[in-house]
């Protein structure tokens, strides 16, 4: 049976998940931060991987695949990793591993692993051409051709990054609790608030989804993912798919391409 871990490294988030026959087994989720934070490699094995560690209890040596957007704390990770599974974690990198697309950009090495990732599960899963959408600290857009290749994307501010800059950068407004809204004009501060983040994202990605249609002619597959992609798909017609799970499926894909 082939039993690995897989960890998506976000600056908000880490999504830690056991892989089982190339199947997601468990999957635990931690701020970032915390790592972060913490210096005890005790700590950090426990905060990481204790929601699996009864099936890995008696296993002497496992690999794990990283996709890290904070290469900060990578040298911690690789010491986690070496610590607990006795065994140094793989990196995903764009000029070191085989993947299923080609990435036709200039510099390949400014493509983040997370939406490498999520353009190899998009090619494996998914009918393509695609344009995948994921709210995360960053709200991204990544383009797949009709010949299955990463031809580039989009980056927008994410949604948590302007609450908190709202909040931040001014002196009177509140750090709100996003929530849709139904009237598009809020009747207090936080509705406003609200409101005008709910409804002025719908708006960004549905303009940028059409300003894509508009520009490549294709008849696109659009799949969103990230922590917001239920709350805002209601909302968006040009959308076929929620994957919440996109990007770890990539990150499954990669180490069966090059570490089976």
């Amino acid at each position: 049976m082939k039993e690995f871990f897989v960890i998506d490294v976000g600056n908000s988030d880490t999504v830690v998940a056991f892989i089982k026959n190339y199947k997601i087994f468990k999957k635990h989720r931690v701020k970032t931060i915390k790592i972060k934070q913490t210096n005890s490699i005790k700590t950090l094995i426990n905060l990481l991987f204790s929601f699996i560690k009864k099936e890995i209890h008696q296993k002497t040596r496992i690999n794990s695949l990283i996709s890290s957007v904070v290469p900060e704390i990578n040298t911690k990770l690789t010491d986690i990793c070496f610590s607990n599974l006795k065994k140094k974690p793989f990196f995903v990198s764009s000029n070191k591993l085989k993947f299923n697309i080609k990435i036709n950009i200039k510099n390949k090495q400014e493509v983040g692993s997370d939406r490498i990732s999520n353009t190899v599960a998009v090619k494996a899963f998914y009918k393509y051409p695609a344009i995948i959408v994921d709210f995360g600290t960053a709200t991204t857009f990544d383009i797949i051709d009709k010949r299955g290749n990463y031809i580039g994307g989009l980056i927008a501010p994410g949604i948590n990054l302007s609450i908190d800059n709202l909040f931040k950068q001014t002196s009177k407004l509140p750090l709100i609790k996003l929530k849709k809204i139904n009237k598009v004009v809020g009747n207090s501060t936080v509705t406003a608030m609200q409101s005008g983040i709910y409804w002025g994202y719908v708006g960004l990605v549905s303009y940028l989804i059409n300003k894509i249609k508009s520009q490549y002619k294709f008849k696109f597959n659009t799949i969103f993912t990230g922590g917001y992609a239920k709350l805002f798909s209601p909302n968006i017609k040009d959308i076929n798919k929620i994957d919440e799970n996109l990007t770890i499926l990539g990150l499954i894909e990669i180490f069966k391409l090059n570490y089976e």
